[in-house]
């Protein structure tokens, strides 16, 4: 199979393009130069002119029907993806067509919707309106930059569709782990729309190319990053205009001690969200706190995690750890089986087979993140209002937590969690299906996009 991984305003021709093998599957890449990005971001910007009179709704319509096709598996987008994507991120054939399935089930037209509502009225993006004892006017960005991750199909997807809402084109850089997915949504959206798809630039260069970034960058007046901190730190400092960083971040889980009286179909959840994608997104649980006093013990419930673990495995069959990968786990694991060893406080449960999964109990109620590849640890609690004195050094790094526990324990349990520094507390079993309008990194996605002025008498 043979695919283009990328996506360019029509008018632009005379590029070179070079070829990328996995096995079975070759991708075309663009071979980028400061002058094709150069030119590149004038088409953009020319097409942004025309999109930017467009209505918001009207965009947005038009990106849940794309999403609407995608759910079909006849699509020709979403079956280039389902076959070319698990040679390209090591994740299996069924992990890639669950994990489509997931990620496109948050797009629905009420997402949409709810999405257009942040912004109060389009009036604000069309002159001034009275805002308070003045009056504003809210501008989108003629350009924004995406540099995007690749460790999950889909990360850096909300803030484009956010861009391509408000009008501004887009000009995306993809992660070198996964240059095609959002290419071939861009591709779709042309097909769907060619003057939006006029908008949006896809390509693919080696990170780190400070000739490149310096033209992406320089007339962009949003740049949106996906990233581990070094990378954040680095390109932050070569940002003109408003920068948007997504670190790495982590997430756990917790579960009450009420919940335990059903504890195997708890565990089957908890299992499930730390089975997804692999465990490589900032979604994944590393750990479980579960509280002591119920039907079960905290010991129990992990060994109840690793039998959903497995069958989880069986399910969605884990993907190809890299060699650096394997050896995490395997260390990992030896660490912790040095310490049951001594005698301490410790139970390893581990896959039937090689390095599928890992289930660790431990006493110790340290947080401590795991080495991921399904990897999660199980730890105690007295009660769960422990929880939140066990972040503190975690705190800048905190994403989301799952959570079970009974409906009447949820408010107070939820204000100690966001009070810890925790952004998104939703059910375990929904962990990795954040929905379009969550507040990543505590923002909003179309109100930081935008740009105020005021005007007073």
């Amino acid at each position: 199979m043979r695919v283009a991984a990328y996506h360019l305003p029509t008018k632009v021709s005379g590029f070179e393009v070079e070829t990328r093998s996995y096995g079975e599957v070759t991708l075309d890449l663009v071979v980028v130069t400061p002058g094709l990005l150069a030119e590149l971001i004038g088409h953009l910007e020319v097409a942004r002119e025309r999109i930017a009179k467009r209505k918001g709704r009207e965009i947005a319509e038009i990106l849940s029907d794309v999403f609407t096709r995608w759910q079909e598996r006849t699509d020709p987008f979403r079956q280039a993806a389902e076959v070319a994507l698990p040679a390209i991120t090591r994740y299996s054939q069924a992990m890639v067509v669950h994990g489509l399935d997931l990620l496109l089930q948050g797009y629905t037209a009420e997402a949409f919707d709810a999405l257009c509502r942040e912004v109060a009225s389009e009036e604000v993006l069309e002159g001034f309106v009275p805002v308070g004892s003045h009056l504003g006017r809210a501008y989108s960005p003629s350009l924004t930059t995406h540099v995007l991750a690749g460790n999950i199909p889909g990360v850096g997807l909300p803030g484009l569709i956010a861009a391509t809402i408000l009008g501004s084109a887009s000009l995306v850089k993809t992660a070198s782990s996964d240059p095609l997915f959002v290419a071939l949504w861009a591709a779709s959206v042309a097909k769907r729309d060619p003057e939006i798809g006029e908008a949006l630039c896809v390509l693919s260069w080696s990170g780190g190319r400070k000739d490149l970034e310096a033209v992406a960058f320089d007339r962009a007046e949003v740049v949106i990053a996906y990233g581990n901190e070094q990378t954040m730190r680095e390109l932050r400092g070569r940002v003109r205009g408003r920068f948007f960083g997504h670190g790495h971040r982590l997430s756990f889980g917790v579960i009450g001690r009420e919940v335990l009286s059903n504890a195997e179909e708890v565990a089957e959840r908890t299992a499930y969200d730390a089975s997804l994608f692999d465990q490589r997104g900032c979604l994944s649980p590393h750990l479980f706190y579960v509280e002591e006093g119920g039907e079960a013990t905290p010991r129990e419930f992990a060994g109840l995690l690793a039998t959903a673990m497995e069958r989880w495995a069986e399910r969605l069959p884990p993907g190809s750890p890299t060699v650096e990968e394997a050896v995490a786990v395997r260390r990992f694991r030896a660490g912790y089986e040095a310490q049951e060893l001594v005698g301490k406080e410790v139970a390893l449960f581990t896959s039937r087979q090689g390095l599928d999964w890992t289930v660790i109990y431990e006493e110790d109620q340290t947080f401590t993140p795991s080495c991921l590849q399904r990897t999660v640890l199980v730890k105690p609690v007295t009660d769960l209002s422990e929880v939140g004195g066990l972040l503190d050094s975690w705190r800048p790094y905190l994403q989301a937590v799952g959570v079970a526990v009974a409906p009447e324990r949820i408010e107070v349990l939820a204000a100690q969690l966001g009070e810890a520094g925790v952004g998104r507390i939703c059910p375990v079993g929904r962990m990795q299906a954040p929905p379009l309008t969550w507040h990543q990194e505590g923002r909003t996605l179309l109100h930081d996009l935008l740009r105020w002025v005021d005007l007073e008498a």
